[in-house]
């Protein structure tokens, strides 16, 4: 008679190991330790320079039609200028990761105290600095399209500002002239007489077509600041046509008011902006994408 065995099956649980509860602790204090790099900084900086730049912009916006209509009408930012933003950030993060030195530490706190200024311009002027040192600092392609850009930021943020400011009444003046030309009458400064007699048009700062024209200058430097894209002669026709387009968009708009006064409200109101607003920014990034981005895509190949 055979033998029976049993055979009793024992699982073996392995033994835990305990956890280190301080290596995050670790990990926070190396990342910590570890240089900044340059890049990183400045990307900081940027942002803040932006947002500083364009915070009274956004305040006004809020106040005016709430948080909500704020936010769907950009806050009365254009989408160009956002997406010039984005475009510099992401030109600054794919520079060479160059750890922070002396001097690049006192010019990051000089920018600092600059936007700490309750003053938008500071932050336009931030960004213009930021530029200028990364030129002195470097001139690879990256670097230069990072400072293109941000100095294209402050074209509309800044010096398209003071240059109405500095030269309105001949800037002003050429608007006139434009809508003058197009109802067929007359005009004397900015001011243009109506067609029918009944009333005239005055032309004001923030009607005029040079507020818009740098943003024609944002999209081509967008587009010419692509990853693999190089810059070429042509870009800055391309740039004059979707500036020729900002005023003839604009002119066209103020010349309908001239011929139809009894739609003003409409035509100069919101849904007259929100069409031009619309017509401006197709022009500027159907011209960007056809005859600047695809451009250079052929050039590369």
């Amino acid at each position: 008679m055979g033998a029976e065995i049993d055979v009793a099956a024992h699982s073996v649980t392995p033994t835990a190991r305990p956890r280190n509860s301080a290596a995050p602790v670790r990990a926070f204090s190396r990342a910590l330790a570890a240089p900044l790099a340059q890049r990183d900084v400045f990307c900081g900086l940027a942002a803040i320079g932006f947002l500083n730049a364009i915070s009274e912009k956004v305040l006004t916006s809020i106040s005016r039609a709430g948080a909500s209509r704020a936010l769907l009408d950009t806050f009365d930012v254009s989408l160009i200028l956002w997406v010039g933003c984005l475009a510099a950030l992401w030109s600054l993060y794919r520079m060479p990761a160059r750890a922070m030195h002396g001097r690049d530490w006192l010019f990051a706190i000089a920018c600092v105290a600059l936007l700490l200024l309750p003053i938008p311009a500071a932050g336009s002027l931030a960004l213009d600095l930021l530029a200028i040192y990364l030129l002195a600092q470097s001139r690879d392609r990256g670097t230069l399209k990072a400072a293109l850009l941000l100095v294209a930021l402050t074209m509309p943020l800044l010096w398209d500002r003071l240059l109405i400011a500095a030269f309105s009444d001949p800037i002003l003046h050429f608007d006139a002239t434009l809508v003058g030309w197009m109802i067929g009458t007359s005009v004397s400064g900015n001011v243009v007489p109506l067609p029918d007699g009944s009333g005239a048009l005055f032309i004001a700062p923030a009607c005029s077509s040079v507020a818009n024209l740098s943003l024609a200058v944002v999209s081509c430097a967008v587009f010419a600041s692509l990853p693999g894209r190089r810059w070429a002669v042509d870009d800055l026709m391309w740039s004059g046509l979707g500036a020729l387009c900002v005023i003839a968009i604009n002119v066209t708009r103020i010349s309908l008011i001239g011929l139809y006064p009894q739609y003003f409200d409409v035509i100069h109101g919101a849904p007259g902006a929100t069409v031009a607003n619309c017509l401006t920014l197709f022009a500027l990034l159907t011209i960007g994408y056809h005859k600047i981005g695809r451009h250079h895509e052929a050039v590369d190949r």
